[in-house]
Parts: C-alpha cells; sequence; structure tokens
C-alpha cells in the first residue's frame, strides 16, 4: 500500500487505512486539512541510499541577471509588507509607491495566469538559492521563513491551476482567506482553525474583500 504527503500542510494520505486508494481519487479532490488540490501530494518513498556525491551550490550555478519590472514590483510589495509589521508607515508607503510604479511599466504579453506561474518558477529558484545559503550559515530563522514562503507558494499555484481548469466557477459561492503571517491562501466558507503553514490560530487568517 502507497502513502502520499501533501506539500503544503504535511497531511498524510494512507492508502491502507482509506477506502478509496490516492490514485482513483478524482483530480477535483482537495486535502482535507489545508484544502491543498490533488496535485499537490507526493508519493513517499523509502530512500536508505546515502547521497556520496556533494551537491553544488545553487548560488553558484545560477548567473546574474536583470529583473523585470514584475519581479521588481513583487519585491517592492514584499518590502512594504515588511515595513508594516515593523510599524514603518513612511517606509511602507514608499515601497507600495514602487511597486505600483513597476507594475504599471510591464509590457509583458504573456497572460495574466501565465505569467503569475512563470514567476512562481523563478521564485523557487530563487528561494532554493536563498535556502542553501541559509542551510550553510545555520540560520534557522531564514529557513524557517523560507519553508512557509515555498509551501505557500506552492499553494497558489494548485489554486491558479484550479482556476484554470474550471474558471470563474471555482470562486463562486465561496471565500477566499490569506494568512496575515505567512501569506497561506485557503478557498472555502471558514477558515482552518490553525493554519497549515505557520500554525498560528484562525484569527490571523483574514478574509479577502
Amino acid at each position: 500500500m502507497k502513502k502520499y504527503r501533501c506539500k503544503i500542510c504535511g497531511f498524510i494520505y494512507d492508502d491502507a487505512t482509506q477506502d478509496v486508494k490516492f490514485e482513483e481519487l478524482p483530480d477535483d479532490w482537495k486535502c482535507p486539512l489545508c484544502g491543498a488540490p490533488k496535485a499537490m501530494f507526493e508519493e513517499i518513498v523509502e530512500d536508505n541510499l546515502p547521497k556520496e556525491e556533494e551537491e553544488v551550490s545553487a548560488l553558484e550555478k545560477e548567473e546574474l541577471r536583470e529583473l523585470s519590472n514584475y519581479e521588481i514590483s513583487y519585491i517592492c510589495s514584499n518590502l512594504a509588507k515588511g515595513c508594516e509589521k515593523q510599524y514603518l508607515a513612511e517606509e511602507q508607503n514608499l515601497f507600495l509607491e514602487l511597486a505600483d510604479y513597476f507594475a504599471t511599466k510591464e509590457t509583458t504579453k504573456e497572460g495574466s495566469l501565465e505569467m503569475v506561474q512563470k514567476q512562481f518558477q523563478e521564485d523557487a529558484k530563487l528561494m532554493n538559492q536563498a535556502m542553501d545559503v541559509a542551510t550553510k550559515c545555520n540560520d534557522s530563522g531564514a529557513k524557517r521563513v523560507l519553508t512557509w514562503a515555498g509551501k505557500t507558494s506552492m499553494m497558489i499555484e494548485g489554486i491558479l491551476s484550479s482556476y484554470q481548469k474550471e474558471g470563474i466557477d471555482y470562486l463562486k459561492n465561496t471565500k477566499i482567506w490569506v494568512c496575515d503571517i505567512c501569506g497561506f491562501v485557503y478557498i472555502g466558507e471558514e477558515p482552518p482553525k490553525v493554519c497549515p503553514v505557520c500554525k498560528v490560530p484562525s484569527f490571523k487568517i483574514l478574509e479577502v474583500a
């Protein structure tokens, strides 16, 4: 019997204890804990083979490149969020202005959903690089935040994938919730009692108007 783990919250689906095997579940099935789509599950494989080859740092592989206007806008938005947490209102407003400025200069011909999905792929590379550095520096705080960011990005990517398949019907008669701490996104009538990513209580998970 096989087991599958949710990449977002860690929920384990064990074929041995369920009435239906995971592979036979419908494509629109969602994680009962965090609401992640079926595609966000991975099979648990026992790997007892030691890694003999030393992994090359992701930073050594990635070449420097110029950031797009969208990427700069995305970074400024995150910096504004950080300033908000530190009660730096003036700095927050400046970063928001920069984010809006670069967002209006984005001239990509790709559709908005395709553009966001492409950005997620780029973000994943950057987060892998940052995690590599944090691991070498033994920075547990940075590793925790990067883990949150990775899970949140995967969740949003899964939601976008479902939206592409089902269209606007995917969001009809339901609500969108976002964790104010880690950015976890949840689709449903009520938010989970505890954020499956950063473990804060539900009052920190806010409804998006």
